[in-house]
């Protein structure tokens, strides 16, 4: 079961938003964090003015309700990162992640990774988890992309390219 959870879409969805915070370094400055979770605030506000968008994305305004970040749950996020075990709480993960998937499969996935050995999830006294990527999950998606960019670059060099 853990084998096909780790091979299935949503695995490979999360793995490249994990790529993608380490490649912008995203937690590393908790302003920077700020920056990001304020631009996926305003990106989800305007889906839930934008009926005709939501429609055609499929989405409902209680799902992307779900997805937006008070001040308060931003502010935790940043303090998250300067804590003794920085990271992103598994919630705020759910939330950046609200329209790529539910909660509940963000909450599978993170759940397979961390069985694989691949994240940990540390239990806060807050009744949090905060997650922390090892690097393998951006590591192995790195590879994937260098590949993708060496068999791109075969096929342009190639007889017909």
């Amino acid at each position: 079961m853990l084998l096909k959870s780790l091979r299935s879409e949503n695995t490979f969805v999360l793995s490249e938003f994990l790529f993608l915070l380490e490649a912008f370094d995203l937690l590393s400055d908790p302003a920077r964090l700020e920056t990001y979770i304020e631009a996926h605030n305003r990106q989800l506000q305007a889906l839930i003015d934008n009926r005709e968008e939501r429609r055609l994305l499929g989405l409902e305004v209680p799902r992307l309700n779900r997805g937006l970040f008070s001040a308060i749950q931003l502010h935790k996020a940043k303090a998250n990162l300067l804590s003794a075990t920085p990271g992103l709480d598994q919630a705020d993960i759910q939330r950046l992640t609200i329209l790529l998937f539910s909660p509940e499969t963000g909450r599978r996935v993170i759940e397979a990774l961390e069985q694989a050995g691949y994240i940990s999830r540390l239990e806060t006294p807050y009744f949090s988890k905060i997650i922390r990527s090892k690097g393998v999950v951006e590591r192995y998606f790195s590879e994937y992309l260098d590949q993708i960019r060496k068999n791109v670059g075969a096929t342009k060099s190639g007889p017909t390219g």
